[in-house]
């Protein structure tokens, strides 16, 4: 979500159904940003709020060796941490060897709670809000398995008492948060304090560094830790107004293991308004806070990324009783702000929604709590609510939507083996083939798929659009970034018509080709989505 920078105008509205190969044409728009280089001493670097002794350095297979002799250490996937001072000499390896990926700043994060609040806010039943009369699945060691990456949970509190939430730290709960988001997904029934949005359900804390400030490596090695247990839905309560390329990766691995990610929008709103990730990442479940009006809060970020709302104000939940210091009470209770509790909501129906309905994928279980929402403020999807505010009852109600199979694949790196190891299978190798997918302009803006074209053979390809105007654009085999690439060839008509494209490979041998669906220039939206049927024979 939502790289906003596009690859070109699109040359002509009108179809380009069987250009010669070698022939240019725009492609979709948003692709992901390509990932760049940013080393001590470069101009963008030194704006970054970021750890003054380390650096994230991505390197491609077979580099990590060299990362280990300049004293790097893996954080996950092909990310690696080495100290500011040997980044520049890493990267030049690295470079000479053709295996430098990326390199960036060990940037920054906060957690996305709001000043606090008036201990006598109004807003308490926020759970009623959100589940109505709907019942909770039963718990089982199968259930679907949230994780929140957030600070050390309180495990002697007794809201925990009977609980399924665990932590896979050791050190003391020095702060609120983790123990207040995680008791907000799940606090069990047990005669304590609240009930969690899935009372009793499957919860680890994977706890952060104590301290405000996160480190993008922290992030990424929370997220790893996260997908290492199991987790099938992962809950971000932070955020920083500047990407990480290693943290967009390493979600993007969730999502190849089968989790959906959570972030919390941020509460920016009346500093600027600024984008925050993990929240503005493509496929990230982003989450704003409400009222008790249901109406925005003041403070809660607004953007395009918004998927949407949940309670954000008020939320009674528990604290460490170490920490409960400020209504007065020192009862392991707290009213609390901020979307930073808006958000676990959301994770914790997406886990309900997988364990009551488990014939849907993990994209389509998210996407029914998505559309399942209660539109609220303004008509139709908002940037400051999305589709309006969680509903578990709309959520297990709604018809099933469409799928959205082979994800992650969103760029070259993520369908030919760079980014993951190997390459994915080919959607067309000779015989004929189809898959049924969706796109969506903020949230998944590009589809792409690798193909196989046998030698003296044509491919011709057709994209139906069921929902929404998706496009056809169709790239050779040595793309790097769609952001930086033309395509050979492709398809753009206006409204529902069936898009077409064709392309002969001329050699002998078979000829790697990669086909894109998305949003081109040359198209009005009028919908966000599209649900589309790519075939190649």
């Amino acid at each position: 979500m939502k790289a906003r920078t596009s690859l070109a105008a699109v040359a002509a509205a009108a179809a380009l159904a069987a250009a010669p190969a070698g022939a240019l044409a725009a492609g979709p728009r948003n692709a992901p940003a390509a990932p760049t280089v940013q080393l001590p001493g470069d101009a963008a670097a030194a704006s970054v709020r970021a750890d003054p002794h380390t650096w994230i350095v991505g390197v491609r297979a077979g580099g990590g060796a060299i990362a280990r002799a300049h004293g790097g250490r893996r954080i996950a996937g092909r990310a690696w941490l080495v100290r500011r001072a040997r980044a520049n000499a890493l990267a030049a390896a690295l470079g000479e060897r053709g295996l430098l990926d990326y390199a960036e700043p060990n940037r920054l994060a906060r957690r996305a709670q709001a000043p606090a609040p008036d201990p006598l806010s109004p807003f308490a039943r926020w759970r009623d809000f959100v589940v109505g009369d709907a019942v909770p699945p039963p718990v089982t060691p199968e259930s679907p398995l949230i994780a929140l990456v957030d600070t050390q949970l309180d495990v002697e509190h007794p809201e925990l008492k009977g609980s399924n939430i665990t932590t896979a730290g050791v050190r003391p709960a020095t702060d609120e948060h983790g123990t207040a988001t995680s008791t907000v997904a799940a606090a069990p029934a047990n005669g304590v304090g609240i009930l969690g949005i899935w009372p009793g359900a499957r919860a680890l804390d994977v706890p952060l560094p104590n301290g405000q400030a996160i480190l993008c490596s922290d992030s990424v090695g929370g997220i790893d830790r996260a997908i290492a247990a199991g987790a099938d839905v992962i809950n971000m309560s932070y955020g920083s107004t500047v990407a990480c390329i290693a943290e967009r990766e390493q979600l993007l691995r969730a999502i190849k293991a089968g989790a959906v990610p959570v972030a919390a929008v941020g509460n920016d709103y009346l500093r600027g308004n600024p984008p925050e990730y993990p929240a503005s990442f493509t496929h990230v479940i982003t989450v704003a806070g409400i009222g008790s009006d249901s109406r925005p809060t003041s403070f809660s970020s607004t953007s395009a990324s918004v998927d949407l709302s949940a309670p954000g104000v008020g939320i009674l939940t528990a604290v460490p009783i170490g920490t409960d210091t400020q209504d007065g009470n020192q009862d392991g209770f707290a009213y609390l702000d901020g979307t930073s509790f808006a958000a676990p909501m959301v994770a914790a129906a997406i886990a309900w929604v997988r364990a009551a309905r488990p014939t849907l994928s993990p994209s389509q279980a998210a996407q029914a709590v998505r559309q399942g929402a209660t539109d609220i403020f303004e008509r139709g999807f908002d940037a400051a609510t999305g589709y309006g505010a969680l509903s578990l009852p709309g959520a297990l109600s709604r018809k099933p939507p469409a799928d959205d199979p082979m994800e992650p694949n969103d760029d070259f790196r993520y369908v030919n083996g760079r980014a993951f190891g190997r390459p994915v299978r080919p959607l067309f190798s000779g015989r004929p083939a189809a898959i049924a997918a969706t796109v969506d302009y903020a949230e998944d803006p590009i589809d792409l798929y690798r193909i196989r074209v046998p030698g003296r053979k044509r491919v011709r390809l057709s994209l139906r659009s069921r929902l929404g105007d998706a496009d056809l654009f169709v790239y050779g085999p040595r793309g790097r970034a769609l952001e930086t690439s033309r395509a050979l060839t492709g398809s753009s008509r206006r409204g529902q018509a069936t898009d077409r494209a064709s392309v002969r490979n001329r050699g002998r041998r078979k000829r790697t080709l990669y086909v894109a669906v998305g949003f081109s220039e040359a198209n009005p939206l009028r919908v966000v989505d599209a649900n589309y049927v790519l075939r190649a024979r």
